[in-house]
Formats: structure tokens, sequence, C-alpha cells
């Protein structure tokens, strides 16, 4: 959020709009922007070096590993959801191997 300063109001990314697109419009995409430029861990090399090359495609600027992500997050959240079903099916495999070798 925008801080208050004694000049007056901090403006964010979308403050160059100046009065036009309505404060709701400025607000949304200062917001997005935001979370676009946020530092964002690698997940090959741990480096906090990824940066948004297209939409959707995030490549870190150490390891040079690219790959596909959402248009404005490199992690979505329908991502972790997947992943959290996967992480659960390999548990429940695991333990059925191991039902079955004992």
């Amino acid at each position: 959020m925008a801080e208050t300063t004694a000049k007056g109001r901090k403006s964010r990314s979308a403050g160059r709009f100046g009065v036009r697109y309505g404060t709701k419009n400025r607000k949304l995409v200062a917001d997005i922007e935001e979370k676009m430029h946020a530092e964002y861990t690698c997940s090959k090399c741990g480096a906090k070096k990824i940066k948004r090359t297209g939409t959707g495609i995030w490549q870190c600027t150490k390891c040079m590993h690219t790959f596909a992500g959402g248009s404005y997050v490199p992690q979505t959240a329908a991502h972790t959801t997947v992943l959290r079903a996967v992480q659960g099916e390999k548990i429940l495999i695991s333990e059925k191997a191991q039902a079955a070798g004992t």
C-alpha cells in the first residue's frame, strides 16, 4: 500500500498513469507489478535471481535455468496445489510398497 509522507502520498509503480484509468485499476496494476518484480528463489541453484523473460517464462540469471510458470509469479496457487497432491500420492505409494514387502 502507498505510504503517506510529509509531502503527500508516495506513489507506486502505477503512479506513471497519473489520474487516468481509475483508482482500482491503478492499484491492481501496482499490486501485480510488485509481485512480478519481487525476488524469487531458483529451484535449481537456490539463488534469488529469478527474472521474468516473457509471459509465463522465468529464468535464473545465475544458472540460466529456464522454466514455465505463471504470468506474474513463477509458482501459481494451482502449481502448489498440484505439488501437494503429487507428494501425497508418493507417500501413499511408498506406504503400500512397504506394507507389501513385510
